[in-house]
Formats: C-alpha cells, structure tokens, sequence
C-alpha cells in the first residue's frame, strides 16, 4: 500500500467510518471491506443512517486482492464489499451488498426496513430488483462502454452487448422514473418514507454519466437524485473507502459523478483519439504523468500507450 494511503490509516473517513489497515486493527464491532464502487457505497450509506460506527479495510482490486486466500474465506465469491460483524463468537461474514444491507438492518433495527410485513416485503422487493436488474445491467454497460469498448480498435463486434445493456439500462430507469412519478420515495404509503430500497438504489442510478444514459427528459427520478444528495449519508458513503481504482491520486466513482470539467476533458480525449466511447483509457491518458505506469487500471486489457 502506498504511503500516502498508510498515512490516513486510523484517521476517520466521515463521522462513523474509520480506515484501518486490517481486522486486527480495528476498534468497531462492524467491519466493511470496501473498494470504490456503488455496491460499497450501499452498506456504508445504511451504516451512516444507522449512525453506528465502523471500520473500513480498503480492498485493492487492482491488485485482485479481492480473490486472495484470506479474502475469500470471508467472501466466497470473492468480490465487494464483505461486512465481518465482531460482536458475535466466532465472527459473522456476509457477503453480498443486498444480504449485508438485510443483516444491519435486522441487527440494529430500523425503520428503513419496515417490520409490517406487507410495508417490508415493498422494501425487500425494490432491494431484489436493484440486486438482480439496476445494479449489474448499469455494471454491464459500464464494463462494455467504459472498459472494453475505449481498449479496442474495431468496436463493430462489441455493438450488440453494447446496445443490449444501453437499452436494458434506460429501462431500469425509466421503471424508477415511473415508480416516483407523485412520490418523493420508492417505498411507503402517500409520497413515500425513506427507506432501505432508495439508499440501494442510489448508487447506481447516479452514475448515469458514466453509464452514458441521458436521464434529461426523467424529471421525477432526477428529482430523487437531488432529495438523496442532500442527505448527509450518502454523502458520506462516497468518501468510502476513499481510495480510487487508479490509487491514491487517481479520481474517485464520486470525482467522475460531479466533477464537470473532468468528465468533459474525459470525452474530449476519446474524441480527439477518435474513439466512439470514453472509458478508464482516457483517465489513464490524461493523468499519466499524475497516476504512474503502475497504478493504471484494467491495464491486463490491453496496452495503452501515450
């Protein structure tokens, strides 16, 4: 790990979140692997809600230390996040962002996940979607158009995985569009409450630049956008892990969010390289000299050269 990241080791990352190195530094009894990423952000936004505090282990998965021994036994699928619960003898892990959302919930209690069954199953239901439809259709799009697609010469052969996930995308938000059409929240009677299905879907709903989906003529769900901005712990869930795929002075999912002139200078460079579709590869480019050789992501892909 770098030496800048080792010197934010035990320092606080929000008001509940604390960097730690490993398990065996950690004060909490709630322990969340993350890397950068919006299934990350899902339990670290619920833990803010919560108001409980946390430590967080940074997993690099530029490193693939997410398929590691130690990681893996905690996570058999060997992705993130992973939650390790410490209160209990032995330890619990969970895996999966939805089951650990479901655990902190049913551990800590609250009304983010009702406990009437028919107000709860409403919840469970818009979780299950963004778990099985939301999240890895946008992941989908994203790796084709922002990974494969910037890597390679010819994109012909990559238009119909592209188009399939593009289409499948839009749909996803246009179900959210129609859902909050009179309601300021996904879930609960009248306009809606709060509640565990809107913080899981947060994430990748806001990331609809980089999953090049024009959300312009969706005034209702660009409308939930800005009501869960303004909430402190989504906010804060954005600073979690803190650390960008690219390292420590590579942008974050949240730089490449809100950060207007990056994003235009990000498909400036594919335009200028005559690349129908922006990606990793021109962050790589323009911030060479600033992220170095070797912190260059998703460089197994492909070579790319200045």
């Amino acid at each position: 790990q770098s030496s800048r990241l080792m010197e934010r080791i035990g320092k606080q990352l929000t008001q509940h979140a604390r960097l730690v190195r490993s398990v065996e530094d950690c004060e909490s009894d709630i322990v969340l692997f993350a890397a950068d990423t919006p299934n990350s952000w899902k339990p670290a936004a619920l833990l803010e809600e919560l108001g409980v505090p946390y430590d967080v282990v940074f997993v690099d998965i530029m490193k693939n230390q997410q398929s590691e021994e130690a990681y893996t036994k905690m996570n058999p699928n060997g992705r993130t996040p992973t939650l390790v619960d410490r209160s209990t003898t032995p330890p619990t892990s969970v895996f999966e962002s939805g089951a650990i959302c479901l655990y902190l919930c049913e551990k800590f209690g609250t009304p983010l996940l009702p406990t009437d069954p028919a107000r709860r199953s409403e919840v469970v239901q818009w979780l299950f979607w963004q778990v099985s439809a939301l999240g890895p259709i946008h992941g989908q799009c994203m790796y084709m158009k922002r990974i494969a697609a910037p890597l390679q010469p010819d994109v012909a052969p990559l238009m119909f995985s592209i188009n399939r996930f593009e289409k499948e995308s839009i749909r996803c938000l246009s179900v959210l569009e129609r859902r909050l059409e009179g309601r300021e929240w996904l879930c609960g009677p009248g306009g809606g409450e709060l509640s565990l299905a809107d913080l899981s879907c947060y994430g990748y709903a806001s990331m609809h630049w980089w999953t090049g989906i024009d959300v312009s003529g969706m005034p209702n769900l660009r409308g939930w956008l800005e009501r869960l901005r303004g909430r402190e712990s989504i906010m804060s869930a954005a600073l979690v892990p803190g650390v960008s795929v690219f390292g420590e002075r590579g942008p974050t999912f949240e730089d490449l969010r809100t950060d207007v002139g990056l994003q235009r200078r990000i498909e400036e460079s594919a335009a200028a390289g005559g690349r129908p579709f922006f990606g990793w590869r021109d962050i790589a480019l323009l911030l060479a000299d600033r992220l170095g050789a070797t912190e260059v992501p998703f460089s197994s892909h492909t070579a790319v050269s200045r």
